[in-house]
Parts: structure tokens; C-alpha cells; sequence
């Protein structure tokens, strides 16, 4: 009698559904990209179901709590931060320690994020309507694509201020 509420037997369960990033591409993406990559997965599940406003809001938010993110680090790393330290060969020292620590904080944070705005419809998604996630490399596929966006737009607004040096180590020009 009525065609609406039964589905056609032909159709398999998930079809009709769009693909949304699952907990774990989100946090891969969050390790490979940053947060801004996390946040913009979170985005584009809400823009997937229909959520504009919702999808508008993650965006936002993912700039805003990058951007303080960014300085509370420039912060807690001190002046350290931003020169870095030289050794007698002209070799750059990185601790590669706090860098794990602050991507593993990144990735953590996010999928907190994401559990507490997204969890039960992830897993609502996946066990009761048999939708289907996106698969993990296009997530880390994102993830890279962001770092890389990231790092040039980051190097564009440093050269427009002025911040970026332009000599090579020895103090001479190029």
C-alpha cells in the first residue's frame, strides 16, 4: 500500500547513504595533517548528512581552536620556538619528542571532539543503517594534502610580514 516506507528488496541497506570519516580516519588525518585536517573530516560529515550549519560550525571552530592551540605552543615552547638552535656544523636541532607529544595531544583532542559531537551517530551509522565510511587512505590522503596546504599558506603570510628569512645559513645571500 505504501511504497514510501518500505525500501525496494533491490536496494541494498547503505545505497542511499553518503560516506562519512570514521573516529579512526579522523584521527589519522589529525596525526598526518593537524587539527585543522581533523576538523575539516568533522565538516564534511555534517555537510554529507545535510548539516550545513552544523558543518559551518566545525569549520570555525577548527580555525579558532587551531589558531589558539598554535599560540598557547609558540607559548609554551618559549623563545626556543622561534630560533632554533644551531650547532657548530650548522646543523638545525629539532626535538623530535615534542613534536610526537603535541601531534599525539592534536589527535587525542580531536577525537575527543569528535566522540563527544559525533560518536553515536558514527556508530549509529555503521551498525544500525549499514552505511559506509570512507576508506582510511583518502583520510590520510587528507591529512597530507592539509599539512602541505597548511605549511604553504603558513610560509605565504610569514614572507608577506616580513618573518621569513631570506639569507642562507653562512648570512649570505643566495
Amino acid at each position: 500500500m505504501n511504497e514510501h516506507n518500505n525500501p525496494a528488496p533491490s536496494d541494498p541497506p547503505g545505497k542511499q547513504l553518503p560516506r562519512l570519516y570514521s573516529l579512526n580516519s579522523i584521527g589519522f588525518s589529525t596525526f598526518f595533517g593537524s587539527m585543522l585536517a581533523g576538523f575539516f573530516l568533522l565538516a564534511a560529515n555534517y555537510h554529507a548528512l545535510g548539516m550545513k550549519r552544523h558543518a559551518t560550525l566545525a569549520i570555525a571552530g577548527g580555525l579558532i581552536t587551531f589558531s589558539l592551540y598554535s599560540l598557547a605552543v609558540v607559548d609554551w615552547l618559549g623563545p626556543d620556538s622561534r630560533n632554533l638552535a644551531v650547532s657548530q656544523s650548522g646543523v638545525v636541532q629539532i626535538n623530535m619528542t615534542r613534536y610526537l607529544l603535541l601531534t599525539i595531544g592534536q589527535v587525542l583532542f580531536l577525537l575527543l571532539i569528535t566522540h563527544f559531537f559525533q560518536g553515536s551517530m558514527l556508530s549509529t551509522f555503521k551498525e544500525e543503517l549499514r552505511g559506509n565510511y570512507h576508506s582510511l587512505t583518502r583520510s590520510i590522503l587528507v591529512g597530507l594534502v592539509a599539512s602541505i596546504a597548511l605549511s604553504l599558506i603558513c610560509m605565504l603570510i610569514l614572507t608577506v610580514l616580513g618573518l621569513m628569512p631570506l639569507g642562507t645559513p653562512d648570512g649570505s645571500s643566495a
